[in-house]
């Protein structure tokens, strides 16, 4: 990857002296590999995933610095943008192929794993003490009534 950095730094820097081009190459930091839950997250949480890119704004933002055309061609399912074909790190024309995983469109959740748990939980919990309160009234005999509106 230096290597390639570095040509790259001197074919700007022929093809254009008066740039005066000055780029620090610095170590590359190690790379850590995530967990395994962490591995294909979308794949494995579309609702998560789906529900992520779409609150988070990334869509509108590409659109914003790229364009709606840009943004519709590189999010082009059969690369009509390119005739078929991209460019590979060797420099060939190669098929362009995509959708490995063979993934549909994600929908997004209406909220995150976590959130609907939550919410889930702490209604359970209310319906749970509201049972018992009116189970303690009515043993006590006090009358159990709904409240006036």
């Amino acid at each position: 990857e230096r290597a390639a950095a570095e040509e790259a730094l001197a074919e700007v820097a022929a093809s254009r002296p008066e740039w005066d081009v000055r780029v620090p190459l610095r170590e590359r930091v190690t790379f850590w590999t995530a967990e395994d839950y962490h591995q294909d997250y979308y794949v494995k949480n579309p609702g998560n995933y789906g529900y992520y890119k779409k609150v988070c704004g990334r869509e509108a933002r590409l659109k914003e610095v790229w364009g709606e055309e840009e943004y519709a061609c590189y999010h082009d399912a059969s690369y009509s943008c390119f005739g078929g074909t991209v460019e590979n790190e060797g420099g060939a024309d190669v098929a362009a192929v995509g959708n490995l995983k063979g993934m549909g469109e994600i929908e997004a959740a209406a909220l995150p794993r976590w959130a609907a748990a939550t919410i889930g939980s702490a209604a359970s919990v209310l319906a749970v003490a509201a049972v018992g309160f009116f189970a303690c009234r009515k043993k006590k005999g006090e009358p159990v009534e709904a409240a006036d509106s």
